[in-house]
């Protein structure tokens, strides 16, 4: 690699701490209970960290698109696509609807509950996020088991349904054109779903794929940016993206401060677009790249799929173990908090690393094997 070019295939470092801290933001936004903060804006604001989901999309979108287009003329361009999603999404996934979907039946005896938008035949269809939007509401069917945050993972399977058929087909300089369109359309697309469903900021608006797709498209420019060299015709293209980073901040600053609005999920992708960019840069010493490179985020960052997937599954199991009896215990406030974050972290860092060795890193082998 010769000085001053940017990495933008392979394994790179920076990205699996880019992963890292995408779930660590996710986690410690739900691992925050409203019972520890005398304001409601603060908690809110404290609670920012939300915004890693768009974190994951931005990253999603620029693997992904990065790795269709470098398979693009391969004569098994779906088939290998698609072997590889599955192996590394189904198991795990699966797994966590099995479990809640006997738990629910067997143990809390309670069949009744799984009618409707709340049926598992949406998670076994990989459509959660269908029901939440029809539903308009978060889905309930267990007093044991969360599974509402997998709205993020059935988004990126659609994702993975209709953008290889794009990629496939579409010249590369459209693909970019139609990548800007539709970061651009995202929030008028949220404002006509609000409209649909007679509500501001409805849950339907936040997990529709097609309102969601800024992120998911701010990645995929990037790997068709970098693809097309555009970053050698751009002078202080660093600069640019430093810049970027800085305003969308300021703009979410303020959104967080005063309410919310539909603009803050553009804006995050934005900025986490500017943050990967500068990622990539290939001077060992930039700041943003040390910091992405940090080995605790890269630690995280291989284990984030576990660690998405159980941290909110067991939201009741931390609540019930050990939340209740910190929100009586009298200590200080900001210790409470601290020692909730610590053991729900814990907690899912055993599960998480539980699931990779039996359940995810055999069918990771078989993914780079090729094993059927």
């Amino acid at each position: 690699m010769q000085q001053g070019a940017i990495q933008f295939r392979g394994h790179i470092p920076a990205l699996d701490g880019i992963r890292g801290l995408a779930i660590l933001m996710v986690m410690i936004s739900h691992f925050l209970l409203r019972d520890f903060f005398a304001v409601e804006r603060q908690y809110y604001m404290a609670q920012f960290g939300w915004i890693g989901v768009d974190l994951f999309f931005v990253l999603s979108g620029f693997l992904i698109t990065g790795i269709l287009l470098d398979s693009k003329n391969h004569e098994h361009y779906w088939r290998q696509f698609y072997r590889r999603r599955v192996l590394r999404i189904f198991p795990l996934y699966y797994f966590v609807v099995m479990v809640v979907w006997l738990t629910v039946i067997f143990i809390e005896k309670a069949p009744d509950r799984l009618h409707g938008y709340d049926s598992f035949r949406w998670f076994f269809g990989f459509a959660p996020n269908i029901a939440v939007s029809l539903k308009n509401n978060w889905l309930y069917h267990s007093h044991v088991f969360n599974l509402n945050h997998l709205w993020s993972l059935a988004v990126e399977e659609q994702f993975y349904l209709v953008w290889p058929l794009i990629v496939r087909f579409v010249p590369m300089r459209w693909l970019a054109v139609l990548c800007l369109v539709l970061i651009s359309v995202s929030i008028p697309l949220r404002f006509t779903v609000d409209d649909w469903v007679n509500m501001k900021l409805s849950p339907a608006s936040y997990v529709l794929p097609f309102t969601r797709m800024d992120g998911l498209a701010a990645g995929s420019f990037l790997a068709v940016f970098f693809r097309l060299h555009l970053h050698e015709y751009i002078p202080f293209d660093r600069w640019a993206a430093r810049i970027l980073c800085l305003w969308t901040a300021w703009e979410m600053y303020w959104i967080f401060a005063n309410g919310t609005e539909h603009r803050l999920y553009t804006l995050s992708a934005l900025f986490f677009a500017g943050m990967l960019y500068l990622a990539l840069n290939p001077h060992p010493k930039a700041l943003v790249r040390r910091f992405c490179e940090n080995s605790f985020l890269q630690h995280l960052g291989r284990y984030s799929y576990g660690l998405y997937v159980f941290h909110q599954m067991f939201e009741y199991a931390w609540l019930r173990g050990f939340g209740d009896w910190l929100r009586q215990s009298g200590w200080p406030a900001w210790v409470a908090q601290l020692t909730y974050i610590i053991l729900a972290f814990i907690g899912t860092y055993i599960l998480a690393r539980i699931s990779w060795k039996f359940l995810e890193a055999p069918f990771m082998r078989m993914k780079v094997s090729g094993k059927r």
